[in-house]
């Protein structure tokens, strides 16, 4: 397992463990997932890359998904926005394996592709037309991509690409407002000299700039929903401060629900209010932010929670004991090999031989928390 050793997101985290515990009150649901699958076809057969995951988004929330490279957070941001088929269609169609597209189309109890429930304010997300989804997308949903060298299109401008949404969302909207809006949002940003530079293409930007631009280009039509996929990736640790301003501005300012993914605990500990914990395909906790980093309740948490350095470690003295950073043992399972009952139990220092045998129940354990470990009452216990 990779972990960043940066001294910000140390900070971020020891801050966030000073915090106290605050309730969220019950607001309106605007998304909801329940038992959701997506499937990508290959010769080994298929790749889990989501398996039954189940949550909800409340309006005004920012729920984080915090898990290792692999594990499924894009996929399941895909299939949330209605892409994933998509996608999946496009790699096995470009697959040098003769039949996988044609085996993509294959009935079964299991078949590539998104499967479940996915309600977006109303909206069956894995059951409406792709042309309608189209007019969802920019407007009452968006993404903010992962990768920064192919989310922007080098041929144009990035005030052409910002203004975007408003074009294909308002045909009416005239090219002088749209102009004064997409100033407006890149100044928004904090995108430095945004009046003479947006005429400019995506090649005369830093990749923070880069990164302010795609989350203008997310706000501008005013979503209700922004899903945001490792939006400080190949950031240095300064870009990376700007840009969590940024994204906390939005979060503070707009009436907008985020669902942040990362694989870095400091940048979720800093937005988040609720928490999922993702491995190999499945949610094996959920909960409040603080509980989650105050009192992990699954192993797979609490061994991410120790992986950390902790402020206590980086005052070591000259000359004193090195303390040693606890990690988890083994490595990530092969998405094409998941092990039978629980993912995580090859790794997992409490797991018993019921833990090989059925995959555990994804439960509630008390109100909002939600573990998926037939041990977790005996660990809580130990």
């Amino acid at each position: 397992m990779k972990i960043k050793f940066c001294f910000i997101n140390i900070v971020l985290i020891q801050n966030f463990l000073d915090l106290e515990v605050s309730i969220m009150s019950d607001e309106e649901v605007i998304l909801h997932v329940e038992n959701l699958r997506a499937y990508y076809p290959s010769k080994d057969g298929l790749i889990k890359a989501v398996d039954d995951v189940s949550f909800d988004v409340k309006k005004g929330e920012s729920l984080g998904i915090l898990g290792e490279s692999g594990c499924g957070k894009s996929s399941l941001a895909l299939a949330i926005i209605g892409l994933f088929d998509k996608m999946a269609r496009f790699r096995a169609g470009s697959s040098n394996v003769p039949g996988l597209l044609k085996e993509f189309e294959k009935n079964g109890e299991e078949t590539p592709g998104a499967t479940g429930t996915v309600i977006f304010r109303g909206h069956d997300m894995l059951n409406t037309p792709y042309e309608e989804l189209a007019k969802l997308r920019g407007k009452e949903i968006a993404m903010i991509p992962q990768g920064l060298t192919h989310a922007l299109n080098p041929q144009y401008s990035i005030g052409m690409q910002t203004g975007e949404p408003i074009e294909i969302h308002d045909e009416d909207v005239r090219l002088i407002e749209m102009k004064k809006k997409v100033l407006d949002f890149l100044n928004l940003v904090s995108l430095a000299d945004a009046d003479t530079r947006y005429v400019l293409d995506p090649g005369s930007f830093s990749g923070g700039e880069a990164q302010r631009v795609l989350i203008a280009m997310s706000l501008i039509s005013g979503p209700y929903l922004v899903i945001a996929d490792e939006p400080t990736s190949a950031l240095d640790v300064t870009i990376q401060r700007q840009i969590m301003n940024v994204l906390q501005m939005v979060k503070d300012e707009f009436d907008v629900s985020t669902i942040m993914i990362s694989h870095d605990a400091g940048v979720i500990a800093e937005v988040s209010d609720r928490i999922a914990i993702m491995y190999a395909g499945k949610i094996m906790e959920l909960g409040n932010a603080v509980q989650i980093y105050h009192s992990p309740g699954h192993p797979y948490t609490m061994g991410l929670m120790a992986s950390f350095p902790t402020i206590a470690m980086m005052r070591m003295r000259e000359g004193g004991s090195r303390p040693k950073l606890r990690g988890i043992r083994g490595e990530p399972p092969d998405p094409r090999n998941i092990p039978e009952g629980c993912p995580f139990h090859p790794r997992c220092d409490f797991a018993k031989d019921g833990c090989k045998e059925k995959v555990p129940e994804y439960r509630e354990v008390e109100p909002g928390h939600w573990i998926r470990c037939i041990r977790y009452e005996e660990i809580q216990k130990e």
